[in-house]
């Protein structure tokens, strides 16, 4: 992923917002507890008095706040942002007790309740996951869309390519592990599957405008090649009638070499004006003369 400047939200910050900001919406417990579970396994640690979740997002943050006492009536404590490395501000959700542990081990057995299929807990799953450990690249980026997982854990990113829709491949890269899908169908699918319906229509907004900018690529280089032509043509032609000797020819066709020779960047229907023919008239004379030209 390309890397912004501080105070520039990137295209994944916004993803991640838009997913906080929906938590819940319209889904019932279980969904909420599997899109928990996603998120306790992208950035939750365990402990022997608790879990602990750490995001860059403050909507993320307050997300995690927001589960744990809907689900499991757990009042979490948010640490005060820290900043880190790359100028990135760091949140900290703790939550601590018998009670949280208890809600871990529910948390454990929901992820594998929605390992059984990819429907809507495995979708709210997903969700959880790109809050934490998601990345995408902005539909314009000018080496291709690109949607990913990343993880130091193998068993985490081989569940979310499970549950995705689409085939994501899975590799290492710099001692972690990626599940990653490339290009518009494949990143478009994933985004819809996790209900980010307004990226998808940028990225098809996107697919709209790079297909348009093609023709119209495509419409030019044929305008341009037509006018390279034309203008070979156009030269090879001034030079053939310059070779002519005007002594020999009828009035008629030594007036249009006159006319012709005088007016090089006219046009047959300018010609045909300046010399008080018709346009049928000039284009004969022209050919009569290029016939001349090559006998």
């Amino acid at each position: 992923m390309p890397r912004r400047c501080a105070g520039l939200p990137s295209f994944t910050s916004e993803l991640r917002r838009q997913l906080a900001a929906r938590t819940g919406a319209q889904e019932g417990g279980a969904c909420r507890k599997a899109e928990l579970a996603g998120l306790v396994d992208a950035i939750g640690l365990h402990d022997d008095s608790g879990v602990t979740l750490r995001t860059t997002s403050a909507a993320v943050a307050r997300s995690v706040l927001r589960l744990w006492r809907s689900e499991f009536g757990l009042e979490s404590r948010l640490s005060p942002p820290k900043s880190g490395f790359f100028g990135w501000t760091h949140y900290v959700v703790r939550v601590e007790g018998n009670r949280a542990l208890q809600a871990a081990e529910e948390l454990r057995v929901e992820r594998h309740r929605s390992l059984r299929g990819t429907g809507v807990a495995g979708a709210a799953y997903l969700r959880g996951a790109f809050q934490g450990a998601g990345s995408a690249t902005r539909p314009d980026y000018r080496r291709g869309q690109h949607l990913e997982f990343a993880h130091a854990d193998e068993a985490f990113v081989r569940r979310v390519a499970r549950l995705s829709r689409v085939p994501l491949k899975v590799i290492t890269r710099r001692s972690r592990w990626v599940a990653y899908a490339k290009g518009a169908d494949g990143v478009t699918t994933l985004l819809a599957q996790m209900g980010l319906h307004e990226a998808v229509l940028e990225y098809e907004a996107q697919a709209i405008l790079g297909e348009a900018k093609a023709n119209a690529n495509r419409v030019t280089n044929f305008d341009a090649a037509n006018a390279a032509r034309t203008a070979v043509a156009a030269a090879r032609q001034q030079e053939a009638l310059e070779r002519l000797d005007p002594k020999g020819l009828p009035r008629a066709l030594h007036q249009m070499l006159e006319l012709r020779l005088e007016h090089p960047d006219a046009s047959l229907a300018e010609l045909a004006r300046i010399g008080g023919l018709t346009k049928s008239a000039a284009n004969h004379r022209l050919r009569r003369l290029l016939d001349i030209g090559k006998e």
